[in-house]
C-alpha cells in the first residue's frame, strides 16, 4: 500500500469491481503495471479477482479497506497541514528577524 499506483487502484476499486482495461484507463497505467500491481494486492489480501469469460474482474476484499484508507488519508493530510503551519511559523519568523 506504500505505492501510490497501487493506492489509486484502491481507490477506484471502493467504487466497485472492474476489469485491467477499465482499471488501466482510469489510472493512466498501462495494463501490464496494472497487472503486475493486482497480483501484489491480491498477494496480500487487498483484492480479490473472479473471471466472467474472458475478463477477469478485480474487487476490494474487503469493503472495510476503503475505510482504513480513508482514515489513513485523513491521517496524513493532518500531518501536511500541521507541517504546513510550522513551516509558515519558521519563515515568519526568518523574516523577522
Amino acid at each position: 500500500m506504500s505505492n501510490a499506483s497501487r493506492l489509486k487502484i484502491v481507490h477506484l476499486l471502493r467504487e466497485g469491481p472492474h476489469c485491467v482495461g477499465e482499471i488501466a484507463q482510469a489510472c493512466a497505467l498501462t495494463s501490464a503495471k496494472v497487472s503486475q500491481h493486482l497480483s501484489i494486492l491480491r498477494a496480500h489480501g487487498i483484492v480479490t479477482s473472479e473471471r466472467h469469460g474472458s475478463e477477469i474482474v478485480y474487487r476490494l476484499a474487503n469493503p472495510k479497506i476503503a475505510q482504513v484508507c480513508d482514515s489513513m488519508r485523513e491521517v496524513l493530510s493532518e500531518q501536511a497541514a500541521v507541517n504546513a503551519e510550522i513551516i509558515q511559523l519558521i519563515h515568519a519568523s526568518e523574516h523577522s528577524l
